[in-house]
């Protein structure tokens, strides 16, 4: 059976209209507001304290997708070692025609190998590792917490719960708990050190992969990107294991860490 890869468009609109409800619902329980911006810069929702935060929902969270030419003329990762220099040869691992690729995909897999190696050395630099992070998941800062929902995205607002983390509390844990390697091959079919992944250091929860930077080259049209997830239930239980203090202002909203001191929501009773 041929490996699936990457979702439909119609998958890709459904998981993105899921996302923008627990925006919505998100900001009706606590007092706020969507942001009306086009949310690249991680501020989903803002809240009474005119706080943003970052809204994640579903079973994974895509921190970014960027191509070539957005990589170039970004300044996210600006002064962040050379991570920037680096995902560009990744993404130039792969010839500029997507019917080259597919004639011989062996040749991009094996150029690929070396960037993504000098990635994961990168990454394992733990100053590194916190910019990037911070810059992925709060755009440096654009984004003061990280706000999780976990479940059907589906569900009525009344069946949501969301959990509020301070963003130094995310950065901080995911620092102290996560390794970082690059991926291995399976199978005859598979090849070595085609992915950066990220792995779970928590006691039972050892080894298990929390997300992964990936370049995207599925089909004509996403072709040459570079892709960062994380995978919601791994990534949520470091957060939910190492961050101990924690309240619950009310059915459907927890607070942990730093969050119960800085967050006051003006919930709607």
């Amino acid at each position: 059976m041929a490996k699936k890869r990457g979702m439909s468009s119609e998958h890709a609109s459904s998981v993105k209209i899921s996302g923008h409800q627990n925006e919505h619902d998100f900001a009706q329980l606590i007092g706020g507001h969507v942001n009306p911006s086009d949310h690249q810069d991680k501020r989903d929702v803002i809240d009474s304290q005119l706080e943003p935060h970052s809204v994640k929902g579903g079973s994974y969270w895509q921190i970014f997708l960027y191509s070539r030419n957005r990589i170039v003329n970004n300044t996210m990762f600006k002064g962040i070692g050379n991570i920037k220099k680096i995902m560009l040869r990744c993404i130039d691992s792969y010839p500029d025609n997507f019917e080259d690729y597919q004639n011989d995909k062996l040749a991009s897999k094996i150029r690929l190998q070396e960037p993504m190696r000098f990635l994961r050395e990168e990454l394992s630099n733990e100053n590194i590792l916190c910019a990037f992070l911070d810059k992925g998941l709060f755009d440096g800062g654009n984004a003061k917490y990280l706000s999780i929902f976990l479940g059907e995205t589906k569900a009525h607002i009344n069946d949501k719960v969301f959990h509020v983390f301070h963003k130094n509390d995310v950065i901080n844990s995911l620092i102290k708990n996560i390794s970082v390697n690059n991926s291995k091959a399976k199978n005859k079919n598979q090849t070595d050190d085609q992915k950066v992944v990220f792995f779970s250091n928590l006691v039972g929860k050892n080894g298990k992969n929390i997300g992964e930077i990936e370049d995207r080259h599925d089909s004509a049209q996403h072709y040459r990107e570079i892709k960062f997830r994380l995978h919601a239930e791994p990534t949520y239980s470091i957060l939910n294991q190492s961050i101990e203090t924690r309240k619950r202002l009310c059915r459907q909203l927890v607070i942990y860490g730093k969050a119960g001191k800085t967050f006051k929501p003006n919930i709607k009773s």
